[in-house]
C-alpha cells in the first residue's frame, strides 16, 4: 500500500449553538464539553473503523501472498524431487546442431 487510501481528519469538535441567550456561562461550558467529548468518541469509532479495514486488507494481502508462496514451494520441491533422482552419468546429452550464419554486408 504506497499510496495513502483514505485521509481522516478531526472534524467540528466544538462547535455547538448555545441552546438559549439566557443560559449560564457554566451550563453552556458543560454542554459544549459534552457535545465535543461525544463527537471524540464517534470519531474515534470512526477512526477503529478504518484501522479494522485496513488491518482486513493487510491480512487477506498476506493470506494471498502466502498461498502464492506455498505453491511456489511445492513446485520447487517437485524439481527438488525429479533433480535428485536422475543420476548425471546415465543420463543422455543431446547435441544442439550450430548454424553459422553468414553475413554479407553487399545485401
Amino acid at each position: 500500500m504506497p499510496f495513502a487510501k483514505r485521509n481522516v481528519e478531526p472534524q467540528l469538535l466544538c462547535r455547538h449553538a448555545i441552546p438559549n441567550d439566557e443560559g449560564l456561562l457554566f451550563e453552556d461550558l458543560s454542554t459544549v464539553n459534552n457535545v465535543s467529548l461525544s463527537r471524540t468518541l464517534r470519531q474515534l469509532s470512526d477512526l477503529a473503523k478504518h484501522a479494522c479495514s485496513l488491518f482486513q486488507e493487510l491480512e487477506n494481502e498476506i493470506m494471498f501472498t502466502h498461498k502464492r508462496v506455498w505453491v511456489l514451494q511445492s513446485k520447487i520441491g517437485k524439481i527438488q524431487q525429479t533433480a535428485g533422482s536422475l543420476d548425471p552419468k546415465q543420463e543422455a546429452v543431446r547435441e544442439y546442431l550450430i548454424v553459422t550464419f553468414l553475413y554479407y554486408p553487399f545485401l
